[in-house]
């Protein structure tokens, strides 16, 4: 359990560094009044090596089993050097060290600092896809995994920083006008780089269903749903109607945004530990103990649709409460929006596991 967490951790890391540096190109009359600790910025930087050492412990633990007799510091030892991941957190280690010193003893308003920065925070993206799941199945996966985090992070970054640290005027128009384009560019990237993940890890969208894997992958699917609609009114909606005028209903928004972005991040951080369903890397999965659960242990996981009543009337549930979310939004009926976003996810996740055998 506490590997999920720190891998969700690491990926908000990314997101808070990469948004940061991002705000600091940007003038101050196009941005909010933001008020970030400072500290906190240098406390992301490091946090990166920390939390992401956690796959290193992980795997060397896992060894161990194997080699008993092996001491601690030889098996951590061969995991730093003879492995992909243990050689890109070696890179990370020191790429994020330097921009920790950097930041502190450097000026960031200097131009040369913070294009440095912004730099070596790209280096540690490729650093971190290099070590991924695609990069060891696909020559080309390092560079699909590196643009998914890096577009999701510039994007969830400044939008948490927005959302979060805004201590006074919004400047919502000259903000919208460079973020909302922003946040499409960044939507599209991540659509495209998690399309190429897909087909180097995926092989069968639908047999994946019934596997730890496929059900996440699933379900992160179904939270970008409401996730892009939510973004949308936030960014289109609310430019058109009071230019963010009321500011604290506009704030609360921007937070829920971040929730369930949040939501993506942990599910993203429980694929990242779990066997992708890439054939002839792995021996047959063996069905999640949701899908056996639902429908019986399965000798394979070759999956049809068998399309029933309830599947149908969950799906049917679920789409109806989707096109209720832009009335609450308009209503400011906050807390019934959640309720109902949860329930887009939730019944359309269950109606397609239970039309598939």
């Amino acid at each position: 359990m506490y590997i999920y967490i720190f891998e969700t951790l690491l990926y908000l890391s990314y997101a808070f560094t990469g948004g940061y540096l991002l705000l600091q190109f940007v003038p101050e009359s196009a941005k909010p009044q933001i008020k970030v600790p400072f500290n906190l910025f240098h406390y992301s930087l490091l946090a990166i090596p920390l939390f992401s050492f956690m796959t290193i412990l992980r795997m060397v633990f896992i060894l161990r089993d194997f080699a008993e007799s092996m001491p601690f510091h030889e098996v951590l030892l061969i995991v730093l050097t003879d492995y992909d991941f243990g050689n890109a957190w070696i890179w990370n280690l020191i790429l994020c060290t330097v921009m920790f010193i950097i930041s502190q003893l450097a000026n960031m308003q200097n131009k040369y600092v913070k294009w440095a920065l912004a730099i070596a925070w790209c280096c540690s993206v490729l650093a971190h896809g290099w070590a991924s799941h695609p990069a060891a199945f696909a020559s080309w996966g390092f560079l699909a995994q590196s643009i998914h985090v890096a577009a999701v992070s510039i994007w969830l970054g400044v939008l948490i920083i927005a959302a979060w640290f805004t201590r006074g005027s919004w400047r919502w128009k000259a903000f919208v006008k460079w973020f909302t384009p922003l946040a499409i560019g960044s939507m599209l990237l991540i659509v495209a780089a998690g399309i190429g993940m897909m087909v180097i890890l995926v092989d069968g969208y639908l047999n994946s269903w019934g596997i730890r894997y496929g059900e996440a992958l699933l379900l992160k699917h179904l939270v970008f749903i409401p996730l892009l609609l939510l973004a949308f009114m936030n960014g289109f909606l609310t430019r058109r109607s009071d230019q963010g005028r009321n500011e604290q209903t506009l704030q609360w928004w921007l937070r829920a945004e971040t929730v369930l972005a949040l939501a993506i991040l942990i599910l993203t951080a429980y694929m990242g530990m779990q066997e992708p369903p890439h054939e002839g890397e792995f021996s047959p999965p063996s069905p999640s103990p949701l899908f056996t659960y639902l429908h019986g242990q399965a000798a394979e996981l070759s999956l049809e649709w068998h399309w029933s009543l309830s599947s149908i009337s969950l799906m049917l549930l679920g789409i109806l409460t989707l096109g209720l979310l832009p009335a609450c939004y308009a209503k400011g009926k906050k807390l019934l929006f959640m309720f109902l976003a949860a329930v887009t996810v939730a019944f359309p996740f269950f109606g397609l596991l239970l039309a598939v055998h």
